[in-house]
């Protein structure tokens, strides 16, 4: 059963985020991401030996996450409010006569 990110512990994190990182290097190649940070390519390089795990584990240290620019993030209590709103209008819905709303 997967966690909740709120539940994940830091190292687990970390992982994610060097993950997500190492993925999206890939996706884009060092020479481009070099290019974006004025760097050379061998510097972007260099850092798959231990650079992206350092800012990974600093990022979860300071309680930040990264997400792709499409995610949408919403607080632990907003995403609980809209699952009571969902299982009371569930549960509803199960009350009501006759066929479902949305069949």
């Amino acid at each position: 059963m997967p966690t909740s990110p709120l539940s994940q512990e830091p190292d687990e994190m970390a992982r994610e985020t060097e993950t997500l990182i190492l993925q999206r290097v890939a996706s884009c190649g060092q020479k481009q991401l070099a290019l974006a940070v004025g760097s050379s390519e061998t510097t972007v390089s260099r850092w798959n030996d231990g650079e992206y795990e350092k800012w990974a584990k600093a990022l979860s240290f300071l309680g930040l996450r990264v997400v792709p620019q499409t995610a949408v993030v919403v607080t632990s209590e907003y995403l609980s409010s809209v699952e009571t709103l969902a299982r009371i209008g569930l549960k509803a819905e199960r009350k009501r006569p006759g066929p479902l709303g949305w069949d």
